[in-house]
């Protein structure tokens, strides 16, 4: 290459390099835009996983007493009424009690009607000889008869009225202890009953946790219980958009992950606080400080949810 060209395509690069340099600096000194010239985007709704849960709560039936189940008399989801039999325990030994109370009962009875009858009889002895009394008592003032007599007929009156308080004491003790049985009996009735399991309200068990011939201790868990009535969704907002829910708002409830919907529904309770996250927060290892506002949401249809289920609550703000 002749030398005169090598010269000049050296001195072309610096020109190069000042047009780049010149056109990069050119965008750097465009002008920022106002901060008047930037629209928030305004939020319409929110979404938030919630559990289906009964309005009433689920709570737990479970037993007073320990013993054996022989009796299951209800199934898994069925709907029961108020009173009626859920399980039965095994009472034999309360059974037993009952009736050994029922026999010393009725001997009791016995008792008391003798010295009753007794009593009468005392009665009756006291009224003849108080008659025989007053006629000697009258004789001997008389001079008619002895004052033995008088004597002899006033210590047979005294006699008789003390063994009739000695019967009525009796009789009064036999009563006493006839009150002690009936109330030994009943308690023993109220046991039985006991090993017996009835539905507190109108509801559906969703679960029974025993088996029959299963020995169960006493407060055992025999299964959770769902009060009759309306289902409401269990959501959380975050603490960002907590001030934005309101009671009254409506909701559209969907499959989780999907955007099928299966009920409409209404917000009708927002915490008056926050809360640190509940179950929803399902990692371990989650540690995010986040404050959450748990709502309320009264399911329109109860019937296309499932109680225990997930949805998603999309609110409509």
């Amino acid at each position: 290459m002749p030398l005169h060209l090598y010269n000049m395509k050296i001195n072309y690069a610096p020109l190069l390099l000042l047009l780049l340099l010149s056109s990069c600096g050119g965008k750097a000194e465009q002008k920022e835009k106002p901060l008047s010239d930037y629209k928030v985007k305004k939020i319409k709704e929110l979404v938030g996983i919630a559990r289906v849960e009964p309005a009433s709560k689920i709570y737990i039936i479970g037993s007073e007493l320990g013993g054996r189940v022989i009796r299951i008399m209800v199934k898994e989801g069925e709907s029961v009424k108020k009173g009626q039999l859920l399980i039965e325990l095994d009472a034999s030994t309360e059974d037993a009690q009952i009736n050994q109370s029922n026999t010393k009962l009725g001997a009791r009875n016995e008792r008391i009607n003798s010295l009753a009858a007794r009593v009468e009889a005392v009665n009756i002895k006291i009224n003849a000889a108080t008659i025989t009394y007053n006629r000697d008592k009258k004789l001997a003032e008389a001079k008619v008869g002895t004052e033995k007599a008088q004597i002899d007929s006033e210590t047979a009156l005294l006699n008789l009225k003390a063994e009739l308080v000695i019967a009525q004491a009796d009789l009064k003790e036999a009563q006493a202890s006839l009150g002690e049985i009936k109330a030994e009996s009943s308690y023993y009735s109220q046991i039985k009953r006991k090993k017996q399991l009835f539905a507190p309200e109108d509801g559906m068990m969703l679960s029974i946790d025993v088996k029959p011939g299963q020995a169960l201790a006493p407060g055992a868990k025999i299964g959770d219980f769902a009060p009759s009535g309306g289902l409401i969704a269990i959501t959380e907002v975050d603490e960002l958009f907590a001030m934005k829910v309101k009671n009254g708002m409506k909701v559209n409830i969907n499959m989780q992950g999907s955007k099928e919907l299966l009920s409409t529904g209404t917000i009708v309770y927002c915490a008056s606080y926050l809360s640190k996250k509940s179950i929803f927060s399902d990692k371990a290892d989650n540690l995010e400080d986040r404050r959450v506002r748990e709502v309320r949401v009264q399911v329109d249809n109860p019937s296309s949810v499932l109680i225990g289920s997930r949805v998603e609550c999309i609110i409509k703000l």
